[in-house]
């Protein structure tokens, strides 16, 4: 065998092993950024943090808001927002 024919051998072997490699990492960053991709829904409890989940109003007494005075005209439960969805889910699921 002569010194071309072994340096040609050589450089498939190195050509071979640097494309294993680069197919190695490669994989590997795809498996690792991939693993990290989370689809949690967001905590609505953390999101209404200050927010009561229902608001009992009695007929007639007064509401300040930031829009002006508000009355209701008779007894009204206000639903918050996860409170309503909750429960419209339940609805429809039946």
């Amino acid at each position: 065998m002569t010194y071309t024919q072994t340096t040609m051998i050589g450089s498939t072997r190195l050509r071979r092993l640097l494309r294993s490699l680069g197919t190695l990492v490669t994989v590997t960053m795809l498996i690792g950024l991939t693993s990290c991709v989370t689809d949690l829904p967001p905590n609505v409890s953390a999101l209404n943090i200050y927010q009561p989940s229902t608001l009992r109003l009695s007929e007639g007494s007064p509401i300040q808001t930031v829009d002006g005075v508000y009355t209701p005209q008779t007894n009204e439960v206000w639903h918050s927002d996860a409170r309503y969805r909750r429960l419209e889910r339940e609805v429809y699921s039946k």
